[in-house]
């Protein structure tokens, strides 16, 4: 651009040197006025403003309200719920069940428990029954080598004249012993008895 503006004026006054006339002068002026439109022109171009650059597309807008869940979103936990209550629902039948099953096996467990105990009863019963037949001292030498517990039974069973007898033929320490645990076993249990802590 600097040197068409050198050309023009070269040429501006080269014309003038060398054509003296007006006319020559006219065209010379035309020449320059020509060249220096040029680098106004190409300047012009130059800062021709630019034409706006187009605005980036908004995103579009949300079809609902802000913080409301759409559709699909709501059917998902609809479902999520169902699918809870159903496992609970499930696991609620299972308890059932079970409970069911235990409240069987306790009612047969306590069956059993009756019949041994009325089994227990009768074997006891027959016991007594064979020691009430037998002679006195021939009951008091088998008792002496029995087990408290099932000598007290026993005697407990026994009519009162007929325990008698045969305590009297036992030793003295082993007649202590059943007496006491006779007197135990007859009387409440709020009663103290001799030789504990409520009944010294």
């Amino acid at each position: 651009m600097l040197a068409a503006i050198k050309l023009g004026v070269l040429l501006f006054m080269g014309i003038d040197a060398l054509v003296p006339d007006s006319a020559s002068r006219e065209d010379g002026h035309m020449v320059v006025a020509s060249v220096m439109a040029v680098p106004r022109a190409m300047a012009q171009t130059q800062k021709a403003p630019e034409t706006p650059k187009a605005a980036p597309a908004e995103a579009p807008a949300p079809s609902g309200p802000p913080g409301v869940l759409d559709w699909q979103e709501l059917g998902k936990r609809k479902d999520d719920l169902d699918r809870r209550e159903q496992a609970i629902a499930d696991m609620e039948a299972k308890l059932d069940q079970r409970v069911k099953e235990l409240a069987a096996l306790e009612a047969s467990l306590k069956t059993m428990l009756d019949q041994a105990q009325q089994t227990k009863d009768e074997k006891l019963k027959h016991l007594i029954d064979v020691y009430t037949n037998m002679k006195p001292k021939q009951a008091a030498e088998v008792l002496e080598s029995l087990d408290d517990r099932i000598a007290v039974k026993i005697l407990a069973g026994m009519k009162g004249r007929q325990a008698g007898e045969i305590l009297t033929g036992v030793s003295a320490k082993k007649a202590a012993s059943l007496s006491e645990q006779l007197t135990r076993l007859q009387l409440p249990m709020d009663v103290p008895t001799p030789g504990t802590p409520n009944g010294q």
